[in-house]
């Protein structure tokens, strides 16, 4: 028992150093071990940290912060689907999705505190300053890594995979403020 425990530890382990290098550029999605267990494991970690930093992040209910990182789940899925099938490249999903769910939620996990603290300073009118740079390039980033996975997974260009990237983007965003319109 206790070297199973070690073994899923060590497996963990070697995931979060594999998505660390896949946010860092330096590997792709075809070095995420292919699982449908570990996809929704990421699936659920995307989730989790996609609601937290909507809820943190600005001022709606726990239910419609949910609900809003349940769409855009829903939508980063059919997109990635349909575009491996277009580029026929549909054996790779699960490493894709696995690959996307997990950056997402870490680059998720590493804003919280920070749109956190930038809702708290813009409620309160406060200058944003530096945090919101801090924000912005966190957010820019996570883009990059998005479309360093799609052009890993479709083998296309980077500015390809950067348009479909903003597509899937914007794409999401109209979907979500169609659905949860701000009031």
């Amino acid at each position: 028992m206790v070297q199973h425990t070690w073994l899923m530890n060590e497996n963990y382990s070697s995931l979060l150093k594999t998505i660390c290098r896949i946010c860092l550029l330096r590997k792709g999605p075809r070095d995420v071990v292919e699982s449908a267990y570990l996809q929704r494991m990421m699936l659920y970690c995307y989730l989790f940290s996609g609601s937290c930093s909507i809820y943190f992040g600005s001022q709606v209910s726990l239910w419609t912060a949910v609900g809003q990182a349940s769409l855009d789940a829903l939508i980063l899925t059919l997109f990635s689907y349909l575009l491996l099938a277009y580029f026929s490249f549909s054996s790779r999903f699960k490493q894709v999705m696995t690959a996307l769910y997990a950056s997402g939620a870490l680059m998720s996990m590493l804003s919280i505190p920070l749109v956190y603290r930038l809702e708290l300073l813009s409620s309160k009118q406060q200058d944003i300053g530096l945090l919101g740079w801090l924000v912005f390039i966190i957010m820019c980033w996570s883009f990059v890594v998005m479309a360093h996975i799609l052009r890993e997974a479709i083998q296309k260009h980077l500015t390809t995979c950067l348009l479909l990237t903003f597509c899937y983007i914007y794409l999401s965003y109209q979907l979500i403020n169609f659905v949860y319109p701000q009031m």
